[in-house]
């Protein structure tokens, strides 16, 4: 069997979109350091487009959050994923974005739900720990700490903690891996497509 390579770029991009002074109940929330990642898969064996390609700690969040000088009892914050494909580009939402194509291209383009991705930590704080989801399309979010819960103090290693505290004195809690894997079987065109992954942090109303 002839296998056409297939290059996957994978971005992962930590966005975190407000400003330390911006906060309402909590005096900072951040990713430490606020940095990007990437990585690239190559698919040229059947044996990795049956089985996939899987990374491990692909990405790795550190979060830092800080209480008021005055402490505030409203303070907790949020964590979500999203996914971006350049839909300004014109790609479908279910497709990865388009970089260089190979041949004559009459196969698909990989879809979105190709790529899983599981959040993990030691104290399981996400509801979804240790679970490889996928997206269908653009407009699907994965909460790792969901919007609006009540608050879980820190240093109780437990599902949802989301109150201040931070990746340093509370590293199981405060520290997440990203791992990520591909599955993309045989139905797709020879190329190099592109996902940028979001991780949107900020603190509760």
């Amino acid at each position: 069997m002839k296998i056409n390579k297939h290059l996957i770029w994978l971005a992962i991009l930590v966005w975190f979109p407000f400003f330390t002074n911006a906060q309402l109940h909590c005096g900072l929330v951040e990713f430490v350091p606020n940095t990007s990642e990437s990585n690239m898969l190559t698919f040229d064996t059947p044996a990795k487009y049956q089985g996939g390609i899987t990374i491990n700690g692909a990405a790795r969040l550190k979060i830092n959050v800080k209480d008021q000088t005055v402490p505030d009892p409203l303070c907790s914050w949020n964590l979500t994923l999203l996914i971006n494909n350049n839909p300004g580009a014109g790609t479908p939402n279910n497709e990865w974005e388009v970089l260089t194509s190979y041949g004559n291209g009459l196969g698909n383009n990989p879809l979105i739900k190709t790529l899983q991705i599981r959040v993990r930590n030691a104290c399981a704080t996400s509801p979804s720990d240790g679970v490889f989801q996928t997206f269908t399309t653009t407009s699907d979010i994965i909460d790792i700490i969901a919007a609006l819960l009540p608050i879980t103090p820190a240093g109780s290693c437990t599902t949802n903690v989301n109150s201040p505290g931070n990746y340093i004195n509370n590293y199981d809690e405060f520290h997440f891996d990203i791992d990520i894997r591909v599955v993309p079987k045989f139905a797709f065109n020879p190329g190099i497509f592109q996902l940028n992954l979001r991780f949107h942090l900020e603190e509760n109303p």
